[in-house]
């Protein structure tokens, strides 16, 4: 079993994954399995998949993303199947399979949205030029840690400390789809759209793209995302401080009030 962790929701390159896999190696050009929809690495299964765009390869496979029962439509290259040796050991359990996705091919830059079990998979699948492969349902677990859309560490493993006891909780899951922080950022960028502050800015490489992307009206008010949700009008990037004063009161502040208060 592989001890390299990646944070759900987190976004890398093919190189910036490969060199988890490979540290203190350099490298100019990946090659092999690397540029293609999936590769193996030890009992890593890492799939590259695109979503409503061609790979660069040209091929359209129709991968799905559902954030609302957090299962992938995922399809194996031209010809694959159940009996070659790699989805064998998937679907055997014996490879870990990690979830790489984006929305728009010519972005460099992957969603992780964690690790996925098989549920169903079917041979022979049509595919486009007269060509099969195989089509798998696939169901993704949250049981590691991981970074939320928020850019929050989570983790449902918790440990109970000697001096405290363990409550239960029943709490509701507001659903938030990847995609639409993506485009945000990609309109926005990272920094803070009510202070300013940039944390690359003050922490250099560990702060690189870490930001809390607000719904301007909160999921828990409204009762879950809305599937129509304009990624530019009803979301913006804060700084964890502005985030919190935002949701301060029992009603929470507008971007504009909290920046009044700023003087800014």
């Amino acid at each position: 079993m592989s001890d390299i962790k990646f944070f759900k929701g987190s976004q890398f390159t093919r190189k910036e994954i490969w060199s988890k896999y490979h540290p203190n190696q350099e490298i100019s050009k990946l090659g092999g399995d690397w540029t293609t929809g999936y590769v193996r690495e030890g009992d890593d299964l890492l799939s590259f998949l695109n979503i409503g765009t061609k790979g660069r390869t040209g091929q359209d496979f129709d991968n799905e993303y559902d954030p609302e029962t957090e299962t992938i439509t995922w399809f194996g290259k031209s010809e694959s199947n159940s009996k070659q040796p790699t989805f064998k050991k998937l679907l055997d359990g014996l490879l870990t399979l990690h979830v790489f996705v984006r929305w728009d091919s010519k972005n460099t830059k992957f969603t992780y949205l964690g690790e996925g079990k098989i549920v169903s998979y079917e041979d022979n699948f049509p595919i486009e030029n007269n060509k099969t492969t195989i089509r798998l349902i696939v169901s993704l677990t949250t049981e590691k840690e991981t970074i939320g859309v928020q850019g929050l560490l989570t983790t449902d493993e918790v440990t109970t400390p000697e001096f405290g006891k363990k409550v239960s909780m029943i709490v509701n899951k507001w659903e938030r789809d990847p995609s639409k922080r993506r485009e945000c950022l990609e309109h926005y960028g990272y920094d803070c759209q009510i202070c300013g502050f940039s944390f690359e800015k003050i922490y250099g490489e560990i702060g690189k793209e870490f930001i809390h992307v607000h719904h301007i009206e909160p999921l828990y008010e409204v009762g879950g995302e809305n599937k129509n949700l304009d990624p530019v009008k009803d979301l913006l990037p804060v700084c964890p401080n502005c985030h919190e004063m935002i949701h301060r009161s029992k009603v929470s502040l507008k971007p504009e009030e909290l920046k009044k208060i700023l003087g800014k």
